[in-house]
């Protein structure tokens, strides 16, 4: 005799676990799709392999200091997106380096300048300037060699300046987390506040040294630091040129140590404050009154 099958009974809380365990397949697979979006979109940054350009003949200087950086320079070039202009160029400046750095360069797509010497960041910078305007470059970008600046965020420091009219475009660092000394950061934003006021600008990352520079700006602006440089381009930039500001994450530095040092860059701070913002408007000022003085004696001279 057959035994007559069991009736299988639903419990009330099957359903739930069914449509939890649909929901969780769901969102694996959504997550994996985004990741995978993810990968495409940093290989279609950093890979360009059937010419399209996001700003074709547009003339793009990437102006790379490098001091002794061997071990972080390599990572950095490789990392360099090659979609953004058929006209881009990667300006390697070696400062006097006395290791591997130039040979390493070399190795990449890139146009070298070396300084015989030692001559500091800032002086680094003025030479790549100084090749760019020559070599009549539209947009300039300036980032550290040292693997803290990320090569994907070219695109983003480009688009302001050509699709909304900028000048002058600064990295913010601190719109993410960053790891920084306390006393350091404290610092930062003292500075940040009191630059803000002074400049007449919200400037978050005084000290930020990601930035890129207008064809205008970098023909009518000259610097002459060799060390803060960085300060010297917000006084001279900033009050007279459209500037604004682009979220970005720095890395830690894997390699050597950064030239910043805290008591230093305070006085340098100072000394760039004085001479570069205060002493110019004193100057203008001054010429200013003793025209108006002339004027005032040459009329009475006249009218006598």
């Amino acid at each position: 005799m057959i035994s007559p099958q069991k009736k299988i009974e639903f419990q009330p809380y099957m359903p739930f676990f069914c449509y939890g365990g649909l929901i969780l397949i769901a969102f694996l697979a959504l997550n994996v799709l985004a990741k995978d979006l993810k990968s495409n979109q940093k290989k279609r940054e950093s890979a360009n392999t059937d010419g399209d350009y996001l700003y074709p003949d547009l003339k793009v200087g990437i102006i790379m200091p490098a001091y002794n950086e061997e071990q972080n320079i390599g990572s950095t070039l490789s990392q360099m997106p090659n979609n953004i202009s058929d006209k881009m160029e990667v300006i390697v400046i070696d400062d006097g380096s006395q290791d591997k750095t130039v040979e390493i360069a070399q190795q990449y797509s890139t146009t070298i300048i070396r300084h015989p010497v030692n001559k500091g960041n800032g002086a680094a910078i003025q030479t790549g300037l100084d090749y760019c305007r020559d070599n009549n470059f539209e947009i300039v970008i300036i980032i550290d060699s040292d693997g803290q600046h990320e090569p994907r965020y070219i695109r983003h420091f480009i688009k302001p300046i050509v699709e909304e009219g900028y000048d002058y475009v600064i990295g913010n660092r601190f719109r993410y987390h960053y790891n920084m000394r306390i006393i350091k950061k404290v610092l930062s934003r003292i500075m940040s506040a009191l630059l803000s006021i002074v400049l007449g600008q919200k400037i978050s990352d005084p000290t930020m040294g990601f930035r890129s520079l207008s064809k205008r700006v970098v023909n009518l602006s000259y610097f002459e630091s060799d060390y803060s440089i960085t300060l010297e381009m917000l006084f001279k930039i900033v009050p007279y040129f459209k500037t604004c500001e682009i979220p970005v994450k720095i890395n830690e530095r894997l390699y050597g140590q950064s030239f910043i040092k805290l008591k230093k860059y305070f006085y340098k701070t100072l000394f760039s404050f004085i001479k570069y913002f205060l002493f110019p408007k004193v100057y203008r000022f001054t010429v200013h009154m003793l025209r108006r003085d002339l004027r005032r004696k040459v009329h009475l001279m006249f009218k006598t």
